[in-house]
């Protein structure tokens, strides 16, 4: 192996780089952004488990050049995967996401909880 030859070779099936996500709230809604560039529509799956939201996907290099080639490499190709454990009080039902100009953007809206609610003792 020469000075300029990867050590980890790129491998597809056992690979699996996270998601970089912001995640805030707003008054009405819960936002959830992710800088996610190269990737398509086709290429990601949001879903919802219970009260977990799993943002999945791949994003495969333009060109796929020998591991040889590299004289530096950054990048992450392949599958990736973020999974965000859900408060209680987001409309799941209601989810809208997004994707333009490499930006990933899923907006939930919170549920209005009634406070603090005391209970009576019988």
């Amino acid at each position: 192996m020469t000075e300029w030859e990867h050590e980890h070779p790129l491998n597809l099936s056992e690979e699996e780089g996270q998601l970089a996500v912001d995640v805030y709230l707003k008054d009405d809604e819960l936002v959830i952004v992710s800088p996610i560039s190269g990737v398509t529509m086709n290429d990601i799956e949001i879903l919802v488990h219970g009260d977990m939201l799993i943002i999945r996907g791949k994003r495969l290099p333009p060109e796929n050049p020998r591991i040889t080639d590299y004289l530096y490499r950054e990048c992450y190709w392949g599958p990736f995967s973020k999974t965000i454990i859900l408060p209680r009080d987001v409309d799941t039902e209601n989810i809208k996401a997004s994707l333009k100009d490499g930006i990933l953007m899923i907006r939930i809206p919170k549920i209005r909880s009634e406070g603090v609610k005391k209970i009576p003792l019988e």
